[in-house]
Parts: C-alpha cells; sequence; structure tokens
C-alpha cells in the first residue's frame, strides 16, 4: 500500500478494464507500449484502446511500492510523461474511478478508443 503525505492511506491496484462492448472484465492487452495500447476482449473479441487525460492534480504519496504489473493484463500510458506506471485508486463504492502515474504523480482518468 502507497500513503498519501497528508496521512490518509491510498491503497493502488493493478489496471481493470470491463469491455465496453460486453463488459467483461476478462480483458487482455494483447501489443507492445511501443506500437499501441490495444486490448482484446476474450468474451467477445472486441477491440479497443485505452489512453488516459489528466485531471490537473497531483497527488502527493509516499512509501511502499505499488503492485508488480502483469506484462498480459491492461496497461496505459500517463497523458503527461508516457510513462507507464499507471495504477488505479482504491476508492468507495459510486465514487468515480481515478487513475495515478506514481512516475510523475498525476491524477488521470481513462478513456477509450475504438477501431
Amino acid at each position: 500500500m502507497i500513503k498519501a503525505t497528508e496521512g490518509a492511506s491510498m491503497e493502488l491496484l493493478p489496471l481493470t478494464v470491463a469491455c465496453p462492448g460486453c463488459g467483461s472484465e476478462d480483458v487482455v492487452y494483447s501489443c507492445d507500449p511501443d506500437c499501441c495500447f490495444n486490448h482484446v476482449c476474450s468474451s467477445c473479441l472486441h477491440n479497443f484502446e485505452l489512453f488516459t487525460e489528466d485531471l490537473g492534480e497531483k497527488i502527493p504519496l509516499a512509501g511502499g511500492h505499488p503492485p508488480e504489473k502483469d506484462s498480459c493484463m491492461p496497461t496505459v500510458a500517463c497523458a503527461l510523461c508516457q510513462s507507464l506506471n499507471v495504477y488505479q485508486l482504491a476508492v468507495a463504492e459510486g465514487e468515480a474511478r481515478k487513475l495515478v502515474c506514481v512516475s510523475c504523480l498525476s491524477l488521470l482518468r481513462l478513456g477509450f478508443s475504438f477501431d
């Protein structure tokens, strides 16, 4: 767990994505970051790319290490620094999901692009 410097703890989670076609979370990353961010749903075979948008905020994190990533799991680059160190913040039910880049500490929103 990584903690915010204000004292409140924030859990960083690996990125999870629900297929925009069928809603399944059985989504795999099918390319290489040097090429694109194409993802494929294993259930309906819908393919799409992920991108991030900067929310204009930084989040002060301190200590700990983010969880290791599986190279086949969903991944995306930070809109500001292009780092792949993008994680999901654990949020309370009903709150909008946010992402954070642990390289530049930017808060991000996830977007989908379709062929």
